[in-house]
């Protein structure tokens, strides 16, 4: 099974906080969408991250158990496996700007991760990544390229955020939760809708002598 979304970050939460409408927009649609937690650092962020994803109508999350994020080959490879394995259309990930340096990490990774799994000379089954979407968590995107209208599933992102009580925990005075609607009123406002997520598009250079097919028959 191949295509739909697979979102890859570095701590449990950041999926919802930057993307969790729009994983759920795709799921309710009936496409294929994923999460990988690059990290997760104590016992309670794991469950969740699960309650999380049931909230937003997205598969079992994948969690490796690192207590931080270390890129090493062999991090990287282990993220081209599941990239290879799950097949998705569209990654999103992180901003190389953020100001949380785990999550610029997360993004020097993941595109690393992705040039990776399409080379046919370490799979058999490589898979090319169509596009690359980089997600704002709390730092924001100074002029988005995508704008993706999340308010018919508004109620199902809220219910996701409201999951990380560990996190919510620590502004007792509701700043996740604010700060999350201001951010998506904005968006849906500079998008022409209620609640908006914004992206940017990271390009792709599918040009590798590595991957299977590198040329393009039509721009259409």
């Amino acid at each position: 099974m191949s295509g739909g979304i697979l979102a890859i970050f570095a701590h449990p939460d950041d999926e919802t906080f930057g993307c969790g409408g729009t994983l759920a927009l795709h799921a309710e649609a009936g496409h294929r969408v994923g999460a990988l937690s690059l990290t997760c650092s104590d016992a309670e962020r794991g469950p969740e991250l699960r309650r999380a994803a049931e909230a937003l109508g997205i598969e079992e999350p994948i969690i490796f158990p690192e207590g931080s994020i270390d890129p090493t080959s062999e991090l990287i490879r282990r993220v081209s496996d599941v990239i290879v394995d799950r097949r998705p259309s569209v990654v999103i990930t992180h901003l190389p700007f953020d100001y949380h340096r785990e999550h610029r990490a997360a993004h020097e990774l993941v595109k690393e991760a992705v040039e990776w799994a399409g080379h046919a000379t370490i799979y058999e089954d490589a898979w090319v990544v169509e596009r690359l979407l980089l997600m704002e968590v709390n730092t924001l995107i100074p002029s988005p390229h995508v704008f993706v209208d999340v308010s018919d599933v508004w109620p199902r992102k809220e219910a996701a955020i409201g999951a990380y009580a560990s996190q919510l925990a620590k502004f007792q005075w509701g700043y996740y939760q604010d700060f999350m609607e201001k951010k998506a009123e904005l968006r849906g406002t500079q998008g022409g809708c209620g609640y908006a997520e914004a992206f940017l598009v990271e390009p792709l250079a599918k040009n590798s002598p590595f991957f299977p097919e590198k040329a393009t028959r039509s721009l259409l």
